[in-house]
């Protein structure tokens, strides 16, 4: 009866042993990309940023930088730690800012954000009316059915390259 209970011990030891582990610290990926064509409307479905509104709050810099689009994705995270997306750059465009749509005294307002945190076992998505990444200066058109590349980098997952394709809002 020892035996049988030693083995079994011995063999739910190894057993264990060979689990694989819950990923340790953050693990984040990123679905459903998709870049808007190069036009003078802002992430916010139907405003039309005119130069005469650089000077309203959250368009600061927009209208001034010349053409402009946004980037959407969903940024997901199946690790046990948190990690926050801190930056983003395409070479695409002069400026890539992370920004959040947000309704003010009933007007939308694009707000640059440091960073956006994305919780452990979560999920974040960037879509029209909330959190984007907008593309200031564009140093080329970007047309339906063209790619762009971008750079996304977080805190501690470092750096993720997506190919982004370019087509109409979703």
């Amino acid at each position: 009866m020892v035996r049988k209970l030693f083995s079994f011990l011995v063999t739910l030891v190894m057993l264990t042993a060979c689990a694989t582990p819950a990923p340790a610290g953050p693990k984040v990926h990123v679905e459903n990309a998709w870049a808007r064509p190069t036009t003078a409307a802002s992430p916010m479905d139907g405003v039309t940023v005119t130069p005469d509104m650089a000077g309203m709050p959250g368009m600061s810099g927009v209208a001034e930088s010349g053409p402009s689009s946004a980037v959407y994705f969903v940024i997901m995270n199946e690790g046990n730690e948190a990690d926050a997306l801190i930056g983003a750059s395409t070479n695409m465009a002069k400026t890539a800012e992370l920004h959040e749509t947000l309704i003010k005294n009933d007007v939308a307002e694009m707000d640059p954000v440091a960073r956006v945190d994305i919780p452990a076992h979560g999920r974040i998505e960037f879509k029209p009316g909330g959190y984007h990444v907008m593309l200031l200066g564009l140093t080329q058109e970007l047309k339906v059915g063209d790619t762009l590349k971008l750079t996304l980098q977080f805190e501690k997952s470092g750096t993720i390259t997506l190919d982004v394709p370019i087509q109409q809002a979703k």
